[in-house]
């Protein structure tokens, strides 16, 4: 099966990619764009990254914020509305899905060496709910510095690019809270750069996701056909979608266990005409929320619990976003998702930009963090 490497490696593979929107080439990623659908033709068009926040970034990561960056340089020369750059912060996933949100890696003797940031146990909780432990963050930021002071030369410049950022991990907020700031910090000193951001648990507070996520529930059957026929068609042209067909009990959505922070994949069950969104924590508890019966909407959930989107996540702020970057993995599955939601009403698909070049980090850098204590730019 060809992934999005593979695709692009040849012509008619990128023609296949270009006329589902997918491109790797920046001119012709920004003569695409227009302006959000409900939004004068002549505003500024936002394109955005989404990443879940983590602590540190390798190559795949970096190579989209760098993408990013460069289209807003790129787009300075030209007189149409400017092009407006946004991260999308991702703090609604759970904590473990990846290492990097819970850690960072030095080099050592004996390999690379994980310094533990989160708390114990947070693994399968949202990092908008996850408090900070002083007593951690403390005892990690102290063996960094030992670990880098301990450089040949005692560390140099290294150590104090490190005591400069330092002040960052303190406590204070969540583990996205120090994500994020952290986060922005790296960026500064590796990309002199850091793009305008929205979280997506503010979106979910505000109400921004509502309007499509109504519609999708609203025509969750249909969207279920879709994406699985498409996924069913591209297999067909041997290519590698990126994601499994979706069950018949399929819903968008997740939520937080009030009970022990377990983020949890809620289900869609039946009781008569009567539809509910459903999730089962690991003592067996069901946590139940109609949904309605002809005509659903998200108010019981809302009400009763924290919840957040799936993978859908693009779809549902496509309609205030002009285009989006998207890494390998994410390409691929919207050339599933974007046309399904297409189809049962949703915005057109937006157009999309892969990263053209991926070894962001020749040499010895592997990281942002490591490319920040080098003094290394992007």
């Amino acid at each position: 099966m060809r992934d999005l490497a593979a695709l692009l490696a040849t012509p008619e593979g990128r023609d296949f990619l270009a006329e589902a929107g997918t491109s790797d080439d920046p001119g012709s990623f920004l003569a695409a764009l227009k302006a959000p659908r409900a939004a004068p033709a002549d505003r500024a068009r936002p394109v955005f990254v989404h990443q879940q926040i983590y602590v540190d970034y390798r190559a795949s990561v970096v190579a989209k914020l760098l993408a990013l960056r460069d289209l807003a340089l790129r787009d300075l020369a030209r007189e149409s509305p400017a092009l407006e750059p946004c991260f999308l912060w991702i703090d609604t996933d759970r904590a473990g899905s990846d290492k990097l949100s819970l850690r960072l890696y030095l080099p050592a003797r004996q390999g690379r060496v994980a310094v533990r940031l989160a708390p114990a146990g947070c693994e399968d909780r949202e990092p908008r709910f996850i408090p900070l432990d002083p007593a951690r963050l403390a005892a990690g930021c102290d063996r960094i510095a030992a670990m880098v002071g301990g450089r040949p030369g005692g560390g140099g410049a290294a150590a104090q690019r490190f005591a400069a950022l330092r002040p960052l991990l303190a406590p204070g907020g969540t583990l996205a809270d120090l994500g994020q700031r952290w986060s922005n910090a790296l960026f500064e000193a590796t990309l002199d750069w850091t793009p305008a951001a929205l979280r997506v648990s503010d979106l979910v507070a505000d109400g921004a996701l509502r309007p499509a996520l109504t519609l999708l529930l609203n025509r969750r059957a249909d969207f279920v056909a879709a994406a699985n026929a498409r996924i069913a068609a591209l297999r067909d042209l041997g290519i590698q979608p990126a994601m499994k067909p979706l069950p018949d009990d399929y819903l968008p959505l997740f939520m937080t266990d009030p009970q022990d922070g377990r983020r949890l994949r809620l289900r869609l069950e039946r009781d008569g005409p009567l539809q509910l969104a459903v999730a089962a924590g690991d003592d067996g508890r069901r946590h139940r929320f109609p949904l309605g019966r002809e005509t659903l909407s998200l108010e019981t959930l809302e009400a009763g619990a924290a919840w957040s989107p799936d993978v859908t996540l693009p779809l549902l702020v496509a309609a205030g976003f002009s285009g989006l970057v998207a890494g390998r993995s994410s390409a691929l599955y919207l050339l599933v998702l974007q046309p399904a939601f297409a189809a049962i009403g949703g915005p057109p698909p937006l157009p999309v930009l892969v990263p053209r070049v991926w070894d962001v980090f020749p040499g010895a850098f592997d990281s942002l963090f490591a490319a920040a204590l080098d003094g290394r730019h992007l």
